[in-house]
């Protein structure tokens, strides 16, 4: 045995598990401290090293690149995952992150296992550490919802599993397996999503206790079908036959955790040689910000009943490997803003877009211009795409009409920048808002121009109700989306705190560093080497 490879075995973690929790703001955990225990989210806190300044280099925050970028070390120009769905302008269809249907469902009639990760361009952390040991490693990746289970586990996992919301079981697809592993069908056998719904949802503590939050009778929530109040009964609530109305519950969580406690004794994670990976995505945080506001008691109980999972998630490895012999980070796929009416009782300006009339606005404009045409084919996401048929025919110049559709969108109130995609293939960027714009365009998919709205402003529909049914800005460039915790914490890990800013790029090149094998291949972040053990 050479040497590399005793230091390997020595310094190498049996097992990382990297936990990625949706729209988590760099705040929530000083924010909730008060009211957590001290072996959850605190412990890896306090004995952890903090990264307070790490932030997304792109512009267009979502669920799907969030997870892409943090497994591939790269950004969206480079992985290609713009957003969480984009105009194809092949096939004339908006297309998901993980559509592919050339799979199908592995437990469940329904349609949601037609996914895939192939859309995805180059490897992730996961398909590194397969590769170093011609599929040694044992790579897994759980979620509440399949494209925060399939991005971030590659192409080369063992599996990912997703919450079935149909049957309310725990399911997969063909890409990954002919079928569920017994233990996945004792599992869903316990009938768990069931005894939720019967449970109800109360408050975890008393209602004094939730010092982080407004009342529970706040105004500014939109509620669980017009409910937002304690406490919730769920089968009342429930209008449908299915289980969609979990995801707005702390039960979400706490399906992913119980399944990924049965995951970690089951495939006996980190009992061999070779590092294992297991990435755990938890996503009420961001379906229950979203009705409910980042001030409401039920976000806030949300995470008091998440900093419990974690700590039974701390516990088990500690029983099955020993008190920090494995390696965990945890961050989040972006931030979360707050209620713009929430912002405006406290006397900051918050501005609404049409977004929808603003395009009826670009369209005439232009027909001004050049003529009668629909000149404007899609919007989705902050991303316009121009009709270039219609350019074509008119023997106009892409650039010419970008940048007159750039200039035009500029003047109207709520947008911030209109930057047109052909200054993005000719300048290169250094920093600011061109930089996030740059690193969010990927030619094959991105618009002719994305746009960026001003700070807190939120997309309504004609009617002025929020576009998505959100309670908060999103998708955007700003501190409140872009900047989130990252921890890391165990086996050779320095307790210290690293307030230079980092890229959440740099998660999966700090990793490799730590296994001794190769980035993936259009990574492009650095190794944190503040936080590493000599």
């Amino acid at each position: 045995m050479s040497f590399l490879q005793v230091k390997s075995q020595e310094n190498v973690p049996p097992l990382i598990v990297g936990i990625v929790v949706q729209e988590m703001r760099y705040d929530a955990i000083a924010r909730y401290a008060e009211a957590m225990g001290s072996g959850g989210l605190l412990k890896i806190f306090r004995q952890g090293a903090i990264c307070n300044n790490a932030t997304y280099d792109y512009m267009l925050t979502e669920s799907s690149p969030g997870f892409a970028t943090i497994y591939t070390g790269a950004n969206p120009c480079s992985h290609g995952i713009i957003a969480d769905s984009w105009y194809d302008r092949t096939s004339n269809k908006f297309v998901s992150a993980v559509n592919d249907n050339k799979y199908y469902t592995i437990g469940s009639t329904s349609e949601t296992g037609k996914v895939s990760p192939l859309q995805l361009s180059g490897t992730t952390l996961g398909d590194q550490l397969k590769l170093s040991n011609y599929k040694r490693s044992k790579i897994f990746s759980i979620s509440y919802n399949n494209h925060g289970a399939v991005l971030p586990a590659g192409r080369l996992a063992d599996a990912a599993y997703w919450f079935d919301e149909k049957n309310g079981q725990m399911i997969s697809n063909s890409y990954y397996m002919k079928a569920l592993p017994v233990w996945v069908l004792d599992f869903n056998y316990q009938n768990l999503p069931n005894s939720y719904l019967d449970k109800g949802w109360f408050t975890l503590k008393s209602m004094y206790e939730y010092k982080a939050a407004l009342p529970d009778n706040s105004i500014y929530e939109n509620g669980i079908n017009g409910q937002s109040i304690f406490p919730y009964d769920l089968r009342k609530l429930n209008t449908s036959e299915d289980y969609k109305i979990l995801k707005y519950t702390p039960y979400a969580n706490e399906i992913v955790k119980e399944f990924a406690l049965e995951l970690i004794e089951k495939e006996s994670l980190g009992k061999d040689r070779y590092t294992d990976l297991l990435m755990i995505n938890f996503a009420a945080t961001g379906y229950v910000s979203d009705i409910f506001g980042i001030r409401s008691v039920e976000l806030e109980d949300v995470y008091l009943r998440l900093d419990r999972a974690i700590s039974q998630i701390l516990d088990k490895l500690d029983q099955t490997l020993g008190a920090k012999n494995y390696l965990v980070f945890l961050t989040s796929d972006r931030g979360s803003s707050d209620t713009p009416s929430f912002l405006q009782d406290m006397g900051l300006k918050c501005t609404t877009a049409d977004i929808k009339h603003y395009m009826t606005l670009l369209n005439a404009y232009l027909r001004a211009l050049y003529g009668d045409e629909k000149w404007v084919d899609k919007y989705y996401g902050r991303q316009i795409y121009l009709n270039h048929l219609a350019i074509e025919r008119h023997k106009l110049s892409i650039k010419e009409v970008q940048d007159m559709a750039s200039q035009f969108l500029l003047e109207i109130q709520g947008i911030a920048n209109a930057i047109p995609s052909s200054v993005l293939l000719n300048q290169n960027a250094s920093s600011g808002i061109w930089k996030q714009a740059s690193n969010n365009f990927y030619r094959k998919r991105s618009g002719d121009i994305i746009i960026n709205l001003e700070p807190h402003c939120i997309e309504t529909n004609e009617d002025n109700t929020q576009a998505n049914f959100s309670n908060s800005a999103q998708n955007s460039s700003y501190n409140y989306d872009i900047h989130v915790p990252l921890i890391f914490y165990g086996k050779n890990i320095k307790n210290i705190k690293v307030n230079r800013k980092v890229s959440i790029t740099d998660i999966t090149p700090t990793l490799t560093t730590i296994l001794q094998i190769l980035p993936p291949d259009r990574s492009t972040g650095e190794p944190i080497y503040e936080i590493l053990s000599d």
